[in-house]
């Protein structure tokens, strides 16, 4: 059976201009369009104040990552966020302090749970007495 070699590391972009992914390259190619634009449509005060604007604007977007992520897609979830509603969950937690009351373990038979105790039931047989000797008029 013959063998063949696998790709590893598929997740890394091709470089095709020396460090320049294929992403970064036309980001920089629009920013390049954008202040061509801007130096023949605006005066030349203007030209050059929006010109650093969208060439920072462009280098960020283009070069900087935030825990493996780019800034367009921080940008993007960031947007969602807040446009999109939001569901708070309250989850009580315990108490972090050391002053937790221990509870003993149980020695010999354990009663089983009532919700009432035994005075309550004599109390009810007086009273079911009381009634079934009640004359009727």
């Amino acid at each position: 059976m013959a063998q063949y070699p696998i790709p590893q590391f598929t997740e890394a972009e091709g470089k095709i201009i020396s460090f320049l992914t294929f992403k970064q390259f036309f980001w920089l190619v629009g920013g390049g369009a954008a202040c061509l634009l801007f130096y023949y449509t605006l005066p030349f005060w203007l030209f050059m104040a929006l010109s650093i604007l969208v060439g920072l604007l462009v280098a960020i977007v283009a070069f900087v990552k935030i825990n493996n992520t780019s800034v367009i897609v921080i940008l993007f979830n960031f947007i969602t966020f807040l446009i999109g509603s939001k569901n708070y969950v309250w989850k009580k937690r315990e108490s972090p302090y050391p002053f937790k009351v221990k509870k003993t373990p149980v020695i010999g038979p354990a009663k089983p749970f009532s919700s009432y105790d035994e005075s309550q039931v004599d109390k009810l047989k007086e009273i079911k007495k009381i009634v079934e000797l009640r004359k009727k008029k």
